[in-house]
Protein backbone atom coordinates (compact mmCIF):
# COMPACT_ATOMS: atom_id res chain seq x y z
CA UNK A 1 0.00 0.00 0.00
CA UNK A 2 1.30 3.45 -0.93
CA UNK A 3 2.04 5.38 2.30
CA UNK A 4 1.01 8.69 0.69
CA UNK A 5 -2.32 7.38 -0.52
CA UNK A 6 -5.30 8.32 1.62
CA UNK A 7 -8.13 5.85 1.51
CA UNK A 8 -11.69 7.09 1.67
CA UNK A 9 -13.68 5.59 4.50
CA UNK A 10 -17.37 6.04 3.82
CA UNK A 11 -19.61 7.42 6.53
CA UNK A 12 -22.73 5.57 7.48
CA UNK A 13 -25.77 7.65 8.34
CA UNK A 14 -28.36 6.71 10.93
CA UNK A 15 -30.99 5.96 8.28
CA UNK A 16 -28.64 3.53 6.58
CA UNK A 17 -27.89 1.72 9.81
CA UNK A 18 -31.50 1.55 10.95
CA UNK A 19 -32.60 0.25 7.54
CA UNK A 20 -30.18 -2.68 7.73
CA UNK A 21 -31.84 -6.07 7.96
CA UNK A 22 -29.49 -8.89 9.01
CA UNK A 23 -29.59 -12.21 7.21
CA UNK A 24 -30.88 -15.28 9.11
CA UNK A 25 -27.26 -16.42 9.61
CA UNK A 26 -26.33 -12.99 10.99
CA UNK A 27 -29.40 -13.04 13.26
CA UNK A 28 -28.28 -16.38 14.67
CA UNK A 29 -24.73 -15.09 15.19
CA UNK A 30 -26.06 -11.99 16.96
CA UNK A 31 -28.15 -14.20 19.27
CA UNK A 32 -25.09 -16.34 20.04
CA UNK A 33 -22.99 -13.24 20.84
CA UNK A 34 -25.74 -11.86 23.10
CA UNK A 35 -26.07 -15.19 24.94
CA UNK A 36 -22.30 -15.39 25.43
CA UNK A 37 -22.20 -11.79 26.69
CA UNK A 38 -25.03 -12.51 29.15
CA UNK A 39 -23.21 -15.62 30.35
CA UNK A 40 -19.91 -13.75 30.76
CA UNK A 41 -21.58 -10.94 32.71
CA UNK A 42 -23.37 -13.41 35.00
CA UNK A 43 -20.10 -15.25 35.68
CA UNK A 44 -18.34 -12.01 36.58
CA UNK A 45 -21.08 -11.08 39.05
CA UNK A 46 -20.73 -14.31 41.02
CA UNK A 47 -18.86 -13.91 44.27
CA UNK A 48 -17.56 -16.23 46.95
CA UNK A 49 -16.71 -15.59 50.56
CA UNK A 50 -13.05 -15.80 51.48
CA UNK A 51 -11.85 -16.16 55.06
CA UNK A 52 -8.28 -15.94 56.28
CA UNK A 53 -6.56 -15.17 59.54
CA UNK A 54 -4.61 -11.94 59.82
CA UNK A 55 -2.96 -10.16 62.70
CA UNK A 56 -4.83 -7.35 64.45
CA UNK A 57 -1.94 -5.07 63.51
CA UNK A 58 -2.44 -5.69 59.77
CA UNK A 59 -6.21 -5.25 60.03
CA UNK A 60 -5.79 -1.94 61.86
CA UNK A 61 -3.21 -0.90 59.29
CA UNK A 62 -5.59 -1.70 56.43
CA UNK A 63 -8.43 0.17 58.13
CA UNK A 64 -6.24 3.23 58.65
CA UNK A 65 -5.13 3.32 55.00
CA UNK A 66 -8.68 2.69 53.74
CA UNK A 67 -10.03 5.50 55.91
CA UNK A 68 -7.46 7.91 54.44
CA UNK A 69 -8.55 6.80 50.97
CA UNK A 70 -12.20 7.24 51.91
CA UNK A 71 -13.34 3.68 51.37
CA UNK A 72 -14.36 0.68 53.47
CA UNK A 73 -11.38 -1.41 54.48
CA UNK A 74 -12.77 -4.59 52.90
CA UNK A 75 -13.10 -2.78 49.57
CA UNK A 76 -9.54 -1.51 50.00
CA UNK A 77 -8.24 -5.02 50.71
CA UNK A 78 -10.09 -6.50 47.74
CA UNK A 79 -8.82 -3.75 45.43
CA UNK A 80 -5.24 -4.06 46.66
CA UNK A 81 -5.26 -7.84 46.31
CA UNK A 82 -6.73 -7.64 42.81
CA UNK A 83 -4.08 -5.10 41.72
CA UNK A 84 -1.30 -7.31 43.07
CA UNK A 85 -2.76 -10.38 41.33
CA UNK A 86 -3.11 -8.46 38.03
CA UNK A 87 0.53 -7.33 38.29
CA UNK A 88 1.81 -10.83 39.11
CA UNK A 89 -0.30 -12.45 36.41
CA UNK A 90 1.06 -10.00 33.82
CA UNK A 91 4.61 -10.66 34.97
CA UNK A 92 4.25 -14.45 34.99
CA UNK A 93 2.25 -14.96 31.80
Amino acid sequence: MDENKIEHIPTVGMAEVSDYIPSPAEEELIKEFEAQADSDIAAMKQTANVNFRWSEFEIKRAKKIAQKLGMPYQTYLKSTLKQAMDRDEKKLM
